[in-house]
């Protein structure tokens, strides 16, 4: 997976979430952090975020990855992407050879 589809992806699921409750949503930059700059993002909506992502992109997140976040603080866009791309890595290294082709 590219970073571009990646990224994408996310800010097409944040614009439908936001837009799906009536809020604005602001130009989405790399550095935007979701759960800090957009209105009522928390963290219900944040899961509901990472299974719409997950489904577009076609892989499975695994249910302790937190892609908005985490002890260290809320996650720009740009490392949440990060975070999808490593997923998608890990995934497709893993599968047989046969399965990948």
């Amino acid at each position: 997976m590219n970073s571009h589809l990646a990224n994408q992806v996310v800010c097409d699921v944040l614009h439908q979430i936001q837009s799906g409750q009536g809020l604005p949503c602001p130009p989405l930059k790399k550095t935007t952090r979701p759960i800090k700059d957009l209105e009522k993002f928390d963290s219900p909506m944040s899961i509901a975020a990472t299974g719409m992502i997950g489904r577009r992109l076609g892989i499975k997140i695994p249910p302790q990855t937190n892609l908005f976040g985490d002890k260290g603080g809320f996650h720009p866009i740009q490392k949440t992407v990060g975070i999808l791309c490593e997923i998608a890595a890990t995934k497709r290294a893993a599968q047989p050879a046969s399965a990948a082709e």
